[in-house]
């Protein structure tokens, strides 16, 4: 089943980690927590200085389709879709 993007949970810097944006998609019935790290995203959409939340925005589609596709392969970890560079490739 294809996952959605969730507009009720807008990215934010995970604030455990300080190194990745979260994010949530839902399946219809749930929400799904996602997270990609902040060098992945500038690694594949920006540079190193590249804002990483206005980094997710301009590149959402991408970046949940990658979740969704993740999801699909039983990609869900202790409840987390965890994007990595793999998932660009």
């Amino acid at each position: 089943m294809p996952i959605v993007g969730y507009p009720g949970w807008p990215p934010v810097i995970d604030a455990n980690t300080r190194e990745h944006v979260r994010f949530a998609m839902s399946d219809g019935h749930r929400l799904l927590l996602c997270r990609i790290s902040i060098d992945t995203l500038r690694d594949w959409f920006g540079d190193e200085d590249s804002e990483p939340n206005n980094l997710f925005e301009s590149c959402q589609t991408e970046i949940e389709d990658a979740a969704s596709k993740r999801h699909n392969s039983n990609g869900i970890h202790n409840g987390l879709i965890d994007l990595i560079d793999e998932d660009f490739r």
